[in-house]
């Protein structure tokens, strides 16, 4: 499917229309709708940066790999910055307004959309090629005019992503239930693969 919003021409793919319908369809907890709704806040984040600093995408398409930008308006080194903080950000920022809601109100629902809100932020700051912060880390390699930076960014990638992969395996095989780092961790090193 093909739409356009603000000139920026969107394609939805089955495989990620399919994938998730199957993870809402299984998901018992709830958290799935909380994941896609900070997974949205997120990227709306990045789309309202590019709208103010005038640097549109041509082309956003929803995949099984995920969301893809492609095409955007040339960028200054700091419009770039900004670009990749503003969904971290944006995250952050709604993480704040839920978690006081739900003090306020004593909700633990609101607390838990919160968290998630807080996860996404925080995950995608990792140093990781094709995340935000491996966005970040490249930005800030060009500016201090770095040399051979696309080996020190994929280094420290690399690095990072073990790091998540060797305490993802270890906690668990501490707590068998609850192997969500170790699969970010299986992720990772997998967007690296594919960022290489």
């Amino acid at each position: 499917m093909r739409f356009s919003v603000f000139g920026i021409d969107f394609s939805v793919y089955v495989p990620f229309t399919v994938t998730i319908a199957f993870l809402l369809i299984v998901d018992k907890t709830g958290l799935m709708s909380a994941s896609l709704a900070a997974v949205a806040v997120h990227e709306a984040g990045h789309i309202i940066a590019m709208r103010a600093l005038r640097c549109l995408p041509k082309e956003i398409s929803l995949c099984f790999g995920g969301v893809s930008i492609c095409g955007s308006a040339y960028c200054t080194f700091s419009e770039n910055a900004v670009i990749a903080f503003s969904g971290p950000f944006a995250n952050f920022l709604v993480f704040a307004m839920l978690y006081a809601l739900g003090l306020l109100t004593d909700t633990v629902t609101l607390r838990s959309f919160a968290v998630v809100q807080l996860v996404e932020g925080a995950m995608n700051i990792f140093p990781v090629c094709g995340l935000d912060g491996g966005t970040l880390l490249s930005v800030l390699l060009g500016v201090l005019n770095i040399k051979r930076r696309e080996l020190v960014l994929k280094l420290v990638s690399f690095t990072a992503s073990l790091a998540i992969f060797v305490t993802g395996t270890a906690v668990a095989v501490k707590n068998v239930s609850n192997p969500s780092l170790l699969l970010l961790g299986i992720y990772l090193i997998i967007l690296n693969v594919i960022k290489s």
